[in-house]
């Protein structure tokens, strides 16, 4: 079969079609949404991966089978025209849930779909800083419309190894407030934390080799856009130093 160029417009067909198989909960089959797309020139295995994207984007989980970085900026431009908050902020969860789980995989870094969150999680709030603290990263208001505009963003590269082995050392309680999120959220909050880096990225503007234990620090989200209202940011000792006692 001829491999044809997957355009936005395609994809915006995928996006409707996969729509309606997901809001007939259940009434038209994979395999009928499936041929349509395969139809407007999409493989098999292709056109499910559109399909279920969509799905677990809305349903707010984790997709394993990876979407193009045009796939995946119209079906969460198309999300946002078409759904309320709720489900954006789903799909904003799921691809982040995507990326962590792609780069257990593999450490070719995923640039593109880490700027896409970025964006996503600075329109909808949803973030938890694992790839790009929003202290960070400056976007033009994405909410305007109607005019066509190139924004150019730097984006530093995460390495998960190193924050799992921060993590692994310093555990999973805030290192300026001692904030413990499972202990507070329970099972929602197992796992959840921030790692910050104590040497300012953005200010480096180099590739470095990181130590985990030297460079990183666990830390709540508060105390994380905290550390950050500086430029260079504050050392964790200083920013304790601000924390009022509890009267």
């Amino acid at each position: 079969m001829k491999s044809i160029k997957i355009t936005e417009s395609l994809i915006e067909s995928a996006y409707q079609i996969a729509r309606r198989y997901y809001e007939a909960d259940g009434k038209i089959r994979i395999t009928d949404a499936r041929n349509e797309l395969v139809k407007l020139g999409l493989n098999k295995n292709s056109a499910v991966d559109m399909i279920y994207g969509f799905k677990h984007m809305l349903d707010g989980e984790r997709y394993t089978r990876n979407l193009s970085e045009k796939a995946t900026a119209t079906y969460l431009r198309c999300i946002q025209r078409d759904y309320d908050i709720s489900k954006l902020q789903n799909a904003v969860s799921a691809l982040r849930q995507h990326i962590e789980y792609y780069q257990t995989l593999t450490d070719t870094p995923m640039s593109g779909q880490v700027c896409i969150l970025a964006q996503y999680e600075k329109i909808t709030g949803v973030t938890d800083g694992f790839f790009i603290s929003p202290e960070e990263v400056s976007f033009s208001d994405p909410l305007k419309e109607g005019r066509t505009k190139s924004v150019l963003v730097n984006i530093y590269e995460r390495n998960p190894k190193a924050r799992k082995l921060c993590i692994e050392f310093y555990g999973l309680i805030c290192s300026v407030c001692e904030f413990d999120f499972e202990k507070k959220y329970g099972a929602l909050g197992r796992g959840f934390i921030h790692v910050h880096h104590l040497r300012d990225l953005a200010l480096i503007e180099k590739e470095y080799e990181i130590d985990p234990i030297k460079d990183l620090r666990p830390v709540c989200p508060n105390c994380h856009a905290m550390l950050h209202k500086s430029k260079p940011a504050y050392p964790i000792e200083e920013l304790k130093a601000f924390i009022k006692p509890r009267k």
